[in-house]
């Protein structure tokens, strides 16, 4: 079982969204996929998961612990405008556009 603290909450208002920096602690588990992350942060934050971006997580050697950095933002469409495609792509707010011949 997956366990999230949160060492910071951070408004940034000018950007319409939360900064976040947490603490996963998973067990003997493997490291949590991204989707998981954000289904846990969306939860204990009583957010919205479609607005959540996880930007990192980077796992501590010989740890079961990882530390990381997400985005909540207050609206999908300050998420399109502020968060570059790849972030997307990753968290799954956009799709791959296929290239037509």
């Amino acid at each position: 079982m997956s366990a999230i603290k949160f060492d910071s909450v951070r408004e940034n208002s000018l950007l319409h969204r939360k900064e976040v920096r947490f603490t996963l602690t998973y067990g003997t588990e493997t490291t949590p996929t991204r989707e998981h992350v954000r289904e846990l942060i969306a939860k204990n934050l009583k957010a919205d998961k479609e607005l959540v971006i996880v930007e990192r997580i980077i796992q501590e050697t010989g740890k079961h612990e990882a530390k990381g950095y997400s985005k909540i933002y207050t609206n999908k469409e300050s998420a399109m405008l502020y968060e570059p495609d790849y972030e997307l792509l990753r968290n799954g707010l956009k799709q791959k556009e296929e290239v037509a011949n």
